[in-house]
């Protein structure tokens, strides 16, 4: 593996807090130029000149087309990571439609919406990576995860599809399925991970994860990456109401 040639860009999604946001921090560290896609379009306290803020609410699909459209007008970049999501826990029942279509659209639509997009760019250069963000919760189901599970086994089938679709084009498409991460996704949450650092993965883990897959062979894929704590242990309490990543 080599360090980040000056010059890569990456479009990374959910950059404002969590996973995407040590991803950009690493990224720019590695002399990476990261466009970051958030809410708000803004990140508090990170200033960086390689760093571009870009406002897309990811919640709302049918927006994509066009601001997407407008950012691969001004702007190339040879990676596209895609951490945003958030969190909805509870018995099905629990849900109105409006919370699962919520849900959906933020943990899998969107990552379908932003790929239609993007896998044409990366197909008229003949290279380009993918690196999607799972969860352990696309492997096996556990209680009280319905609905995140529906959208996170979702996401795994397309990343797996895509990939087969995609890789005589010169693109690797990856999947990193966490476990218990550290992170604003359980602050309002009805759990967490335990205290020790035994019990939860840091985002600067994942981050680390993602600069080795960037500057592995593009001759070479890894399909998926599955990463759990040593021990796991939750502690309960509060309400759910569900949380970004």
């Amino acid at each position: 593996m080599t360090n980040a040639a000056v010059g890569m860009a990456a479009l990374v999604t959910g950059a404002s807090s969590g996973i995407g946001l040590a991803t950009t921090k690493l990224l720019l560290k590695n002399n990476y130029q990261v466009f970051g896609i958030s809410r708000r379009g803004t990140v508090p306290g990170l200033e960086n000149d390689q760093f571009t803020g870009v406002a897309i609410d990811l919640s709302q699909p049918d927006k994509i087309d066009a601001q997407i459209g407008a950012i691969l007008k001004q702007c190339q970049f040879d990676c596209f990571i895609h951490a945003a999501g958030n969190g909805q826990f509870g018995s099905i029942e629990q849900f109105s439609v409006s919370q699962i279509d919520a849900a959906i659209r933020l943990n899998l639509t969107s990552a379908l919406v932003l790929s239609r997009s993007i896998v044409p760019l990366f197909r008229r250069r003949k290279q380009g990576r993918m690196i999607f963000i799972g969860s352990e919760s696309s492997l096996s189901a556990g209680r009280k995860g319905a609905l995140y599970s529906a959208a996170k086994f979702g996401l795994r089938g397309f990343c797996q599809a895509l990939r087969e679709d995609c890789a005589s084009d010169g693109i690797n498409v990856s999947l990193i399925n966490p476990g218990l991460v550290r992170s604003p996704f359980f602050d309002r949450l009805a759990f967490s991970p335990a205290a020790n650092s035994e019990n939860a993965i840091t985002v600067e883990d994942i981050a680390e994860v993602i600069l080795q897959l960037l500057q592995s062979s593009p001759d070479i894929v890894f399909d998926e990456i599955n990463i759990s704590p040593r021990v796991k242990s939750l502690i309960f309490s509060g309400s759910q109401t569900g949380n970004n990543r």
